[in-house]
């Protein structure tokens, strides 16, 4: 058997009493309460609103925070824009300052091109101008050619007649000449002094002549006499130059 203080697991015991107790308790002090009092519901009210002031404070200072954080992002973009614009106008500036050195520079090589086109016609005119001289003198070498061919052709024939001619211990009377006509790659008039005739034999320059005849030299308004030369056999000595 067991004593009145002692019970068993399934039996409530001595403690579990009190809570009931205090629970009856409560109950009964709500039931007899008349409620809260004006200064509690006051109380409450301002605790309540001072918790949404709080609430509000808070949301405040972190829309404070977030328009400084803007502001510094403002600030920071508006200083990022003004570096921009400050770097874009010194490439602005530069590139200006190309822009004109290459226009200078353009502006001078169109005056050098102008100049090479002027020099380029000028030459132009004086090649076309060289190029008449030299038609010219083609012209007046040819003509120069002729003549000599002409004349080889005289003296060939004066050799041929020189041939003919007596030689030394000719009966012709030697006359006072000053000028001998000396044929060669160009005939030459050479001044001279002696006394010659028709066949007699003449040295010029180590070389052996014949006189072929004299007379006028081939010079206008020329009175002196002029024994005409041509390559023969050596004959009567008549003179040297």
């Amino acid at each position: 058997m067991t004593s009145p203080d002692e019970r068993t697991p399934d039996q409530p015991g001595a403690d579990e009493q009190p809570h009931d107790d205090e629970s009856r308790g409560g109950l009964v002090r709500r039931v007899l309460s008349p409620g809260p009092s004006p200064e509690q519901r006051l109380e409450e009210l301002l605790a309540q609103r001072r918790h949404e002031l709080d609430e509000h404070a808070a949301r405040l200072h972190e829309s404070i925070a977030e328009l400084e954080r803007r502001e510094e992002l403002l600030r920071d973009s508006r200083a990022s824009v003004e570096r921009m614009l400050r770097l874009g106008t010194s490439e602005l500036e530069a590139r200006e300052s190309e822009l004109t050195s290459f226009v200078e520079e353009l502006s001078g090589r169109e005056a050098q091109l102008t100049r090479a086109e002027d020099e380029l016609a000028r030459r132009r005119q004086e090649l076309g101008a060289v190029e008449l001289k030299r038609a010219s003198v083609e012209a007046r070498e040819r003509a120069v050619t002729t003549k000599e061919e002409e004349l080889a052709e005289r003296e060939a024939a004066l050799d041929e007649r020189a041939a003919t001619f007596p030689r030394a211990g000719s009966d012709e009377t030697p006359v006072e000449v000053e000028l001998v006509f000396v044929p060669g790659e160009r005939y030459r008039l050479v001044e001279t002094s002696a006394e010659l005739s028709t066949g007699a034999a003449f040295e010029v320059d180590g070389e052996a002549f014949v006189v072929a005849r004299i007379g006028r030299p081939p010079l206008p308004a020329d009175s002196r006499r002029c024994a005409y030369l041509v390559r023969g056999p050596r004959g009567r000595s008549g003179g040297n130059s």
